[in-house]
């Protein structure tokens, strides 16, 4: 009930702002068996000093821009079904109105309804120079379709699709899938359950949902994505990178930045970063072609960690309870290691490929750590690697 008085007021209150509305009523009309069918279609003859739509409507909604029109047009349809009464319908067609009105650079579209039975879309196009929208919808899917400027759109179920958009965005939903294509400003989309997939930003994106998974193929600046339990994979970011889900794997391909990457339960991958923090409750490790300090960890799963040859390497910490660490290293990094497999107490349990770390000598029935430190080129910053129950391994990267 709050979101429909929220429609109802916000109708009443386009009336108190004057002018003439626009758009003739028009009564329901049976159309085969989709049932009965209400169309209401208006304009406003739009200028340059309009350049600026709020849109409050219950259902699906529909806004867009066109480089042909110089009009605010707008397209309501209605749908009830085919056995739905006569007097019934008569007190719909009365009770259904939508208001569409100029205030100054504003332009204001309104629709109101009397109950969830109607079946409702609203499309509204706009003139290409439209800079900024302010779009609500009670309940029903979000389209928004090549607007400039800023865009602030909110649902309160429905699925979101946005094929481009030229300024920033920000999109809430209450459940619902989230696709959206290309973003030139930031992008900021929030919602209470449902997948969220985006091309392609070109400032930050801060994406959250109660559920799903977060797939995003490029993004320019930095990203910052969270979920209570979904899978969350980053393509390509120019800047730092903050993941975390609650359950679920975490894969980031290439990052321009430190890479911060947070899961209950699952693993984390990432291709290419400056640096990396990541932790996982139970998961694989893997991170490849790191070019600066790394801290990762995880409570059972195995760590495997390739450094670049020209890694600005900074104080670094790599470990495991349960699992395996894997470290490829390049002859030319300047590093001093530090290794501990705290359940072993043979040499088979420690393998390195450098003379300069090896593994200290311990005797057979010694049930203490085993340690092995050295120095690369001469040595550098500090990399610990430690092991509560598995294998590390000190390799040379090819």
């Amino acid at each position: 009930m709050p979101a429909r008085r929220t429609v109802l007021f916000a109708l009443a209150g386009l009336s108190a702002l004057g002018g003439a509305a626009r758009g003739q009523p028009a009564g329901f009309v049976q159309e085969g068996s989709q049932g009965w069918v209400r169309r209401q279609d208006g304009r406003i003859p739009a200028h340059r000093g309009l350049s600026r739509l709020k849109v409050v409507t219950q259902g699906r909604l529909v806004v867009q821009s066109s480089p042909k029109t110089r009009h605010v047009e707008y397209l309501w349809v209605q749908r009830v079904p085919r056995n739905y009464g006569g007097e019934a319908l008569e007190s719909l067609a009365a009770a259904s109105r939508i208001k569409a009105l100029e205030q100054g650079d504003w332009c204001f579209v309104a629709t109101a309804l009397p109950g969830d039975e109607t079946f409702s879309e609203l499309t509204v196009t706009v003139p290409e120079w439209f800079s900024v929208a302010r779009l609500e919808t009670r309940s029903g899917g979000l389209k928004l379709s090549r607007l400039s400027g800023d865009i602030h759109a909110a649902t309160g179920a429905g699925n979101v699709e946005i094929d481009s958009a030229a300024g920033e965005v920000v999109v809430r939903t209450g459940g619902g899938t989230v696709n959206a294509g290309s973003v030139k400003g930031n992008f900021r989309c929030l919602s209470n359950g449902g997948t969220i997939r985006v091309q392609e930003v070109a400032g930050e994106a801060t994406l959250e949902t109660a559920g799903g998974e977060i797939i995003v193929q490029r993004v320019g600046g930095a990203a910052r994505l969270s979920t209570a339990g979904g899978n969350i994979q980053v393509v390509r970011a120019g800047r730092n990178v903050f993941a975390h889900t609650a359950a679920g794997s975490i894969e980031v391909g290439d990052s321009g930045g430190i890479v911060t990457a947070e899961t209950g339960s699952g693993g984390i991958q990432v291709g290419r970063a400056k640096g990396i923090r990541c932790e996982s409750g139970s998961g694989v490790i893997r991170l490849q072609e790191v070019a600066g300090s790394v801290r990762a960890s995880t409570q059972s799963g195995s760590v495997f960690v390739t450094f670049s040859p020209g890694a600005q390497l900074e104080q670094s910490y790599l470990a495991t309870n349960r699992g395996d660490i894997t470290v490829y290293l390049p002859s030319n990094l300047a590093v001093t290691v530090k290794a501990m497999n705290e359940s072993a107490g043979w040499v088979g349990r420690m393998i390195s490929e450098f003379d300069e770390i090896r593994p200290q000598p311990a005797p057979v029935w010694s049930k203490g750590p085993l340690l092995a430190e050295g120095s690369l080129n001469g040595g550098g910053p500090l990399l610990m690697v430690t092991t509560t129950n598995g294998t590390i391994s000190l390799k040379r990267r090819k």
